[in-house]
Formats: structure tokens, sequence, C-alpha cells
């Protein structure tokens, strides 16, 4: 039987700094079934020659060089499904790293099960690619799992690290390039995907060294991502993507987090 091929998208924008390193753990997967998608969002740094100088080295590698830079990650993400040739579809950020076994060991739960969507644990890594610790995005999942079906925990949190995902793809795969949903394009796809019947699988390994810049640090402990995430519940009430309940829940249960995190300040 044919093994599958596997389209790798890496959306890049000013990623000289860890680019090469997050290219290589591809490269270094133990399969090696795959084309590796690049998408450069009009970098200004160093990123357009490291992208020239991989196609160069590898066939399976190819480049997509855009004039016009969209903001965040979803555009050049939608760029590369839009040209991608395989069975499966992951997803990889420009400065995060692959444990060398990660596609191997995911397609080898994809042919025990019955599923459409297989990620992974992760480590966080920081700016000298040390582990510091292990990303913790499985905790209020795993508190709220008592209480809800798997099914409606993803309403209350992300537990699903975009850069983890191996899935089937669908040709109904796509990230909402709403601006004011920059960070969150990726939970509203896995919402979306859960709601409409597809099946996810938490492969319990970490496969995935995921890089935790300061930046990102301080943005999460801001209002900014609970704002973000009350717009997002909102739009899927429009779109009638949510069940009520579950949007008069979620909206409750992240304006307490505003409130408790206002309180902590004061």
């Amino acid at each position: 039987m044919q093994e599958p091929l596997i389209s790798i998208i890496i959306p890049i924008y000013n990623a000289e700094l860890y680019l090469e390193e997050t290219i290589d753990s591809v490269l270094n997967q133990t399969y090696q079934i795959f084309e590796l998608l690049l998408i450069n969002h009009n970098s200004t740094d160093n990123s357009s020659s490291i992208i020239n100088n991989f196609v160069k080295k590898d066939k399976r590698v190819k480049a997509v060089h855009l004039d016009i830079n969209m903001g965040g990650p979803a555009h050049p993400r939608n760029v590369g499904l839009d040209i991608s040739q395989g069975e499966y579809v992951a997803f990889l950020d420009s400065d995060d790293v692959w444990l060398e076994k990660k596609l191997e060991k995911q397609l080898e739960v994809f042919r025990n099960s019955d599923c459409d969507i297989v990620h992974t644990l992760a480590n966080i890594i920081d700016k000298n690619s040390d582990i510091t610790g292990k990303f913790q995005n499985q905790r209020v999942f795993n508190k709220l799992k008592y209480l809800l079906s798997n099914k409606s925990v993803i309403y209350y949190t992300n537990n699903i690290n975009i850069n983890s995902v191996l899935m089937k793809t669908d040709k109904q795969i796509r990230f909402n390039e709403d601006k004011n949903l920059v960070a969150m394009e990726d939970w509203k796809l896995w919402m979306e995907s859960i709601y409409n019947g597809k099946k996810v699988i938490l492969l319990e390994e970490i496969l995935l060294n995921y890089r935790v810049h300061t930046a990102s640090i301080s943005n999460r402990n801001s209002d900014i991502g609970y704002r973000k995430t009350l717009y997002l519940l909102s739009l899927l009430l429009l779109q009638r993507e949510i069940p009520l309940r579950h949007y008069f829940f979620s909206t409750l249960f992240n304006l307490i987090k505003i409130i408790i995190k206002n309180l902590k300040r004061a």
C-alpha cells in the first residue's frame, strides 16, 4: 500500500532567527513522504534567502513569496491549503520545532483509529531552544471534561495546539482571516470542525517543542485574549455554529476570568 503524502504548511514573517531550526525539524522527520510549503508573508528580514536556500536543496520544499502582508498567519495558511496536494495536512509556526517521530506516530494513530484530527502534547522552549517546562494547554480541558462532553469542552478552552496537529485533508478547511481573530483563527477552526462531526484524538506524547516569547506571555496575561474570545463566541453564535447554552456559559466563564484578573491587579 502506498504511503500517504503529507502537506506541511509554515507561514513565515521575519522569522530569520529560528527558521532554519524549524525547517530542519521537518526535514529530519522519520516519516519522509511530504511536501513542505513555505509561505513567506512579505518578510523584510533574511527569511526569503533562507527559504530559497532550502528550496534549492530539497525538491520537496516549495515556496510562495507574497507581495502583501495581510496580518496574522491565517492568510498564508490558506494560501498553503490552496496549493497543497497531500492526503493529510499539518501546520507549523516558523519558530517551533517538531520532534523527529511526530508524523510517524500520528500516522500510526490514523491507521488504528477512526478520526480526523490528531494532536499531541508539547514542551515549552525559550529563545535559546532550552526546554523550560511542559505546555499546559490541557489543564483546563482536564478539569472541564468531567462536567462536559469532549465535544463541548472546545467551546471553553483551546486545548489543541495547531503546531501539533495532523489532520485529514478536507476542502472545507479554512482559516478565518478576520483581523480581530488573529491568534484565535485556529480555535475557530477546531470549534467548527468538532461542531460538524470531526473526530479528534489527543496522542498523549510530547512531539512538539513550542517556543514561548515574552510578547506571547504578556498577550496571554492581558485582557486582549479574553476579549477576542468573546468576539469569537459572538461570531459563532451568529453563524449558528455554537449551541446557545454553550455560548452563554462560555461567555460567562470568560467574563469571570476578566473580572478576576482585574481584581488581582487592583
